[in-house]
Formats: structure tokens, C-alpha cells, sequence
């Protein structure tokens, strides 16, 4: 038989595409990370409106046309775990199926077939529950239209802006990747013919952009502010870290970069592919320019899908021996990182430990983090449950409640559509917009914010709360975007005035001044001497008044002397306590937590207020004010409730 025979190219796909499906399944997982979106799924789908949290109408995710497919399989399955599971690997068996069948040849297929079973990331990102897989059939889909001969100028254009625009519907970053390539096809399409296709083929992403902006309040994702605006991060320093990235895909993933540059120099050298790979190509520069991405290799695999599909082709024009090779070599890389992860036991995918992370420069692999419990075949899954959380807290109803948390993604998910999610990384609309807490300290794509003063108040009680005035008039104008009912008087004149940057200039005050320098609260002794119950929830009690940055300042009405401190407080973290007079600190203590009293529940007792002690030092004498700082730790966002205080009373 023919090697290059029809048959034989058909047996070779469909045998090599088998291999790589039982390689996907094996690798099969969700990552936290897809929970933000499929909460926003089960919201809506439950009719609650497209909503990550209650009461807000705020785009967590980056992903539109990648959401209305997820809504789609949860309507019809009635669960979203195996389904975003189902739908990722049809979706990137098909791109897999068309790479392959463009090798032409046994020899070809058989390269292409290890790029991408020997490619880390692409085995990892078949799944996971992100928008990869939709991204893969898009861009292989770009590539056989905008590289095909023979098809008619107008209707190349047309599809390749479709094409586009449901790219860009799925990650707007992509339109960047596609543009060179769209501009190209319009060579030999009029002008007025042009304007008139393109619209039409735009329409995806210019309605939902409409969509957006009428139902949000904006046309990007409040995840846009959090990765990419307003950072306060140096460009050189971003810069600095995508070279890292780069750096980690070579040693974490050795088949990745040499396939992307292999296959993107191939491209560039041949007028047929020049203007795809030329996309690619400042689609990598995008990569390193925006400090890459935590997740190892993911944002690496646009121009590594575009690479492979230049090689497939020019493979096929080429001698077995050729393509042989070219598998040996992709073999040889991959060799360097020993035994296939896929090959390996289900229980061995472990998370990889803090000083392997910080080796890689916080660049991870995301599937180990998350396979142990969100792996199609790890013998320890568990599925998380919409709610689930919800039922704990408020076991017999009740209102909305909040939770502080650092991973949102299954925690958002299981708070149910009452629980409100209070993330200072990615998802919050005003923290978002905040730059970073501390520019040195960061993983690149979790930007740490500092929680204004009275901000927590504000989430709580559904008022602005705020205490710097610039801040709260640009939070009054977000509050109206995103809750005042999309058609209500003044909202859509509030929108305009925030784009227009009218309250820019109260914010940037709010940054220069209280953000770097936060001040400290001064509360009087009186306003807090009163006893709360034990075990009540902060967001449940006004009186509570919480801990921020600059810490409290308790005043009394007159000096005095005591033995022991007694605070009641709502977090498990530490507080330190400053006795002062007349601004001169006379004597420190740390206040350390009592035995809970009996008959609270479990529950509570992680968040609940309950009573901690500090003893004065000796010698301190007289003090007039007391100041109370939480002790910050590297973790300290992670808790699940904010540091706060109920009442402060003194013995002796």
C-alpha cells in the first residue's frame, strides 16, 4: 500500500487521533480558575441573570462565546463537571483531527502527532475548563481559510473576519494574533465591499460588546483592570517576567518553544503563511510584553497551534525521512523531562511545592495544583456543589453573606447564588481597578490590592461607606453602572461620565495619598466598649468595626492604667496592640486567642467573633489610646474573613 495514499492517510489520522484523545482523557481536569465562570453559568441558567456575585452585574470572565457554550451543555446536561469536560475534549480532538490531516502523509501525521502529545501544555490545556479548546478550533479553522488557494478573494475576507471576531469573542487578545492575516486576505476585495462584509462578519463581537456595555456597564471584564490597566507595575519589570515565562516553557516543556519558533520561522519564510506567522509572532511579543501568564505554557499556545499548522503542510511536501525526523527530535525534547506525565499514574499528578514554584519564578503547572480534586481520573476527586457552602453558612436561610477568599473559583462556586465572594486579586469591580498593593511582591496575573478604608462596610451593608470622598463618588458612579437596572434614569449618563474620566481625579488622589499611606482610624473607647454576641459573622454585625492597613486608633476619654486587654475579634489572625500617650508608645502586646466558649458551632468558630487577651507590659503606665494593627502575613489575603473588632474592654 501507498504510504501516501488516501486510505493510508485516513487510518494513520484516525489511529493517532485515538492516541491523543486516551492521552486527553488521561489528563483530564477542571482548574480553579474555570469556576469563576461556571458560577456565572449556574446563575444564570438558574435565572438569576449573568452575575457572579448577588447583586452585582460584573464580567468575571474573559471568555464570552466560550461562557454561551458552557450555558449551553449545563441547559442540556443539567450539571457543568463532566460537561465542560465532555465539551473541551470534542472541541480539541477536532482541532487535533484537522492538524493532523493536514500532514498529508503517514511520515507527517506521525510528526504532528508528536508535537502534540509531547507538548505539556497542549495535553494539559485539551481541558481544564478554560477556553482553550474553543481557541484551538478557531485559530486551526483561521489558518486552512487564510492559507487555502483557489477560494474567491470576498469570501476568504469574509470568513477570515468571522473567523476573527468569534476569536475575539473568546479571548479579545486574539484579534491581535489574527489581524496581519485578516489585512492580508483583503487583497483583491473593493473597499466598499470590504466595509460592507466585515461589518456583517464583526457582528459576534461588536454585539456583544453592545451586550456588555448595556448589562455590565463596560466592555471589558473587570479581570482586563486586574491583569492589565493601571498596574502600577514597571513595564521594564513585566518585560522581565514574560522573558521568564519564556524561560520556564523551555525548561518545564522543552517541545513548546522549539515548535513555536521552528514552525513561525517556516511561516515567516514562505509567502503563503508569512502574514498568519507574522500574527503569531506579536502574539508572543504580547505575551512577553504583559509579563506572560502563572499558568506554564498556556498563553504559548495560539502561535504553537499557528506553528503546527504551518509544519503539518510543508511535512507532507516533504520525504518520509523528513518527517521521520522531525518526530525523532520532538521525541528526543520531549525525553529531557523523562516519562510523559500521561504515562504515569493518576495519584502521581501532585501539586508542585513553594520552592519549585518560586524556582520557576511563580510560573506553575496549574493541572497538577488541581488534579488531585478536580481530575477526571485522580482516585481522589471531588466534585464541588453549587452551594454547597451557602448550606453551611446559613443552614436555615437568611440573607446574602460574604467571603473573603484569595482562590475564588470553587469557593465562588460553592457560596451559591447568595454568597458574596470578596476577592482582592481578580474579580472585585473597585479593587480591580486599584493598583498593586506591593509591585515587588506579585504572581504575575493574582495583583494583590489593599482594601480601601470603609470598603468592607460598604460591601456589607450595601452603602458606600468609604471614607476618602474622591474614592466614594467614583464608587457611587461604579454602583450605579453595575446595579441600577440597566434601563434606569442616570445610569447610562454615570457610564459616560466615568469613561469620560470626570472622577479620575478623586481616585488618583485616593492613590497617592491614603492607598500608599494608609491612615490610621481613630475610634473612640466608648463606640466599642460594648459586648457582641460570640460567634456573630462580621458581615452580620454594623457595630464590628474592621481592621485595615493603617490599623485603629481606640481613644479614651482619660488616661489610664490596666493589667489585661480583652478583644473580641472576628479573624484567627493576631493583632498587635500599641499603648500610647499623648502619641509617645509606651509598651507593645500581641493579643493571643482564648479557648472558644462551649456550644459554638464549628463554623463560626473560624470567622465568628470571639475573645482574645493581651496582657499590658509592665511599666507602661498611663495610656490614653490604644492602636491595633493586624499582623499581616504572606497569606493574610487568603482568610476568610477580614480582621475586625466587636469590643475592647480592659481588666485591672
Amino acid at each position: 500500500m501507498n504510504v501516501g495514499s488516501t486510505r493510508a492517510r485516513w487510518l494513520c489520522t484516525a489511529l493517532l487521533l485515538l492516541v491523543f484523545a486516551a492521552v486527553a482523557v488521561r489528563c483530564a481536569w477542571l482548574g480553579d480558575d474555570a469556576y469563576i465562570t461556571l458560577r456565572s453559568v449556574e446563575n444564570w441558567v438558574a435565572g438569576n441573570g449573568l452575575r457572579w456575585n448577588p447583586g452585582d452585574r460584573v464580567q468575571t470572565y474573559t471568555h464570552p462565546l466560550w461562557m454561551l457554550l458552557l450555558s449551553a451543555g449545563r441547559a442540556l446536561t443539567g450539571e457543568v463537571y463532566f460537561t465542560t469536560i465532555a465539551l473541551s475534549l470534542l472541541l480539541s480532538c477536532a482541532a487535533a483531527a484537522v492538524l493532523l490531516w493536514r500532514g498529508g502523509t503517514v511520515a507527517a501525521i506521525t510528526a504532528v502527532a508528536a508535537m502534540l502529545v509531547l507538548t505539556r501544555a497542549f495535553t494539559d490545556y485539551a481541558t481544564s475548563g478554560l477556553e482553550t479548546p474553543l481557541t484551538f478550533v478557531l485559530l486551526v479553522s483561521f489558518a486552512v481559510v487564510v492559507t487555502r488557494t483557489g477560494m474567491a478573494p470576498p469570501t476568504r475576507f469574509t470568513l477570515a473576519v468571522l473567523l476573527t471576531a468569534l476569536a475575539a469573542t473568546t479571548r479579545m487578545d486574539l484579534g491581535l494574533l489574527c489581524a496581519p492575516a485578516v489585512l492580508a486576505t483583503w487583497r483583491g476585495v473593493p473597499f466598499a465591499t470590504a466595509l460592507r462584509l466585515g461589518a456583517a462578519a464583526s457582528l459576534p463581537f461588536l454585539g456583544w460588546l453592545v451586550f456588555a456595555v448595556v448589562w455590565y456597564g463596560s466592555p471589558l471584564p473587570v479581570t482586563a483592570h486586574a491583569k492589565a490597566f493601571g498596574l502600577g507595575i514597571p513595564a521594564g519589570d513585566l518585560a522581565m517576567q514574560g522573558l521568564r515565562y519564556l524561560r520556564t516553557a523551555i525548561v518545564d516543556d522543552p517541545v513548546l518553544l522549539p515548535v513555536v519558533v521552528g514552525g513561525l520561522g517556516l511561516g515567516l519564510a514562505r509567502a503563503s503563511t508569512r502574514w498568519l506567522a507574522l500574527g503569531a509572532v506579536l502574539y508572543v511579543g504580547y505575551v512577553v510584553k504583559v509579563g506572560g501568564d502563572f499558568m506554564a505554557g498556556r498563553f504559548l499556545l495560539p502561535p504553537f497551534v499557528v506553528a503546527v499548522a504551518v509544519l503539518g503542510p510543508w511535512l507532507a511536501a516533504r520525504s518520509a525521512r523528513v518527517g521521520g525526523g522531525v518526530a525523532l527530535a520532538v521525541l528526543a525534547l520531549a525525553a529531557l523531562r523523562g516519562v510523559p506525565q500521561w504515562l504515569r499514574s493518576p495519584a502521581s499528578d501532585t501539586a508542585p511545592s513553594e520552592a519549585e514554584l518560586a524556582a520557576q519564578a511563580w510560573v506553575g503547572d496549574e493541572r497538577r495544583v488541581y488534579y488531585a480534586t478536580l481530575g477526571l481520573l485522580s482516585p481522589t476527586r471531588q466534585v464541588p456543589v453549587f452551594g454547597a457552602l451557602d448550606a453551611l453558612v446559613r443552614p436555615n436561610g437568611g440573607p446574602r453573606w460574604i467571603l473573603r477568599n484569595g482562590a475564588v473559583g470553587v469557593a465562588g462556586f460553592q457560596s451559591g447564588a447568595r454568597g458574596t465572594v470578596l476577592d482582592e486579586l481578580l474579580c472585585d469591580p473597585l479593587l480591580a481597578r486599584l493598583p498593586a498593593k506591593d509591585p515587588t511582591r506579585l504572581r504575575i496575573g493574582h495583583v494583590l490590592r489593599r482594601v480601601p478604608e470603609g470598603y468592607l462596610e460598604s460591601v456589607a451593608t450595601g452603602r458606600n461607606r468609604l471614607r476618602h470622598q474622591g474614592l466614594a463618588r467614583y464608587y457611587d458612579a461604579l454602583l450605579m453602572s453595575m446595579q441600577a437596572p440597566p434601563w434606569s434614569e442616570g445610569r447610562f449618563a454615570a457610564m459616560w461620565q466615568m469613561a469620560r474620566g470626570d472622577f479620575d481625579a478623586g481616585f488618583r488622589d485616593y492613590v497617592l495619598g491614603d492607598y500608599r499611606t494608609p491612615p490610621r482610624v481613630a475610634v473612640a473607647a466608648g463606640d466599642v466598649a460594648e459586648s457582641l454576641p460570640l460567634g456573630a459573622d462580621w458581615f452580620d454585625e454594623p457595630r464590628m468595626r474592621v481592621v485595615y492597613d493603617g490599623g485603629l486608633a481606640v481613644t479614651l476619654p482619660a488616661a489610664r492604667r490596666a493589667r489585661e486587654v480583652v478583644l473580641q475579634t472576628s479573624s484567627y489572625q493576631a493583632f498587635q496592640l500599641r499603648f500610647v500617650r499623648e502619641g509617645v508608645v509606651l509598651g507593645t502586646a500581641t493579643a493571643a486567642a482564648e479557648v472558644p466558649p462551649p456550644g459554638l458551632e464549628p463554623l463560626r468558630l473560624v470567622g465568628g467573633l470571639r475573645n482574645e487577651r493581651a496582657a499590658v507590659p509592665e511599666g507602661v503606665g498611663a495610656f490614653d489610646t490604644v492602636w491595633i494593627d493586624a499582623v499581616d502575613t504572606p497569606l493574610s489575603h487568603t482568610s476568610p474573613v477580614p480582621p475586625a473588632i466587636g469590643a475592647i474592654s480592659f481588666d485591672g
